[in-house]
């Protein structure tokens, strides 16, 4: 892909051509295009040893867990925490925002394997929820601190692991909010992926918990699907801003509404209910893909591909229940469709 000043440069000589833009303001115009910042190969590989080298202090500690003295475990963990806070801090200062964020996020790693086996050095009973929740508010301080969004991403990832255990708590989806609220602040392009998988994650896990017993099934999935679909046209309107965050957070909500109204399809339903579904689903994949295509964005019209397929294959699998309920499935969705395709051609008609 041609990077933005490569494509500056070419709109800039078609619009010289043109006589939009005076010849004399090209190299000027230019040399002010400010090149997104990415991650080199060397960064990427530093990144990945500074998660090599926690793993292998964790592991080290765990191999001779018998041969050394309680306060020397304990001496080992603290150590190598303040050691990677204290570099995490250093580098940040120096003006190497890549190697304090790794580092930090080591420290955030550490922090949480601190408290897991500081309660095993000590026979100290804990629960392993209040432990994880405890390295997720020790990660959020390192982010803030630092402007870390590894330690970041480590803190969402704690407390979606601690949501997981019993008993049930509802901690990912208003934690993900913040993440995105501190995403979208630091203009972190994975602060925002992680968060905004994690607020998807979080949506679907609360709805099928706080749905009453006795309630269909297929609530849950719709209602996620609900929010879900707001969230994503709540990111396309920030779009036009030129954030790069709200078109990653506009991907990740659109596959998630998508595959939360999918999930509805797993659960046992009348005919009646079957084929609306069916039909709803087709149409709404065929919108996706259309509006992938008209916001240029290939993750909603991958999604929006990725989709339809599913339907399709769920309506040929129920071809062996009914088949003239398949055809109307797709009989009533090619009406729906072509009418559609046709007033929205009459109305962009002059």
């Amino acid at each position: 892909m041609a990077s933005y000043r490569e494509r500056l440069t070419a709109d800039l000589d078609r619009w010289i051509a043109a006589g939009l833009t005076p010849a004399e303001n090209r190299q000027a115009m230019l040399d002010m295009a400010v090149e997104p910042r990415r991650l080199d190969a060397a960064t990427a590989l530093a990144l990945v040893g500074v998660v090599f080298m926690g793993a292998a202090v964790i592991a080290f500690v765990a191999a001779n867990w018998d041969g050394i003295p309680r306060i020397g475990r304990f001496a080992i963990l603290i150590t190598a925490f303040l050691g990677a806070a204290g570099a995490g801090a250093w580098t940040g200062s120096r003006g190497r925002p890549n190697a304090a964020n790794g580092l930090l996020t080591l420290a955030a790693a550490l922090f949480a394997a601190s408290i897991g086996l500081t309660g095993q050095i000590f026979d100290i009973a804990g629960d392993p929820k209040t432990a994880l929740l405890g390295a997720a508010a020790g990660a959020v301080l390192l982010a803030l601190v630092g402007r870390s969004s590894g330690a970041l991403i480590a803190a969402l990832l704690f407390v979606g692991m601690a949501d997981f255990l019993p008993p049930q708590s509802y901690w990912l989806a208003p934690a993900a909010v913040v993440g995105v609220a501190v995403a979208w602040l630091w203009r972190s392009v994975p602060a925002a992926h992680a968060a905004g998988l994690a607020f998807a994650v979080g949506v679907w896990l609360a709805a099928d918990r706080l749905t009453p017993d006795g309630i269909n099934q297929a609530v849950p999935g719709l209602a996620a699907s609900v929010v879900l679909a707001a969230a994503a046209l709540i990111a396309s309107t920030r779009r036009d801003e030129g954030r790069q965050e709200a078109t990653i957070l506009y991907g990740w909500w659109v596959w998630a509404a998508l595959a939360a109204f999918a999930s509805v399809a797993v659960w046992n339903a009348g005919d009646t209910v079957k084929v609306i579904h069916r039909i709803a689903w087709l149409l709404i994949s065929g919108a996706v893909l259309a509006l992938g295509r008209h916001d240029r964005h290939a993750q909603v019209t991958a999604a929006g591909v990725v989709s339809l397929m599913a339907a399709v294959a769920a309506v040929l699998f129920d071809l062996g229940l009914d088949l003239v309920y398949a055809a109307m499935v797709f009989g009533a969705a090619a009406v729906l469709v072509l009418g559609a395709g046709w007033l929205l051609r009459r109305r962009s008609t002059p």
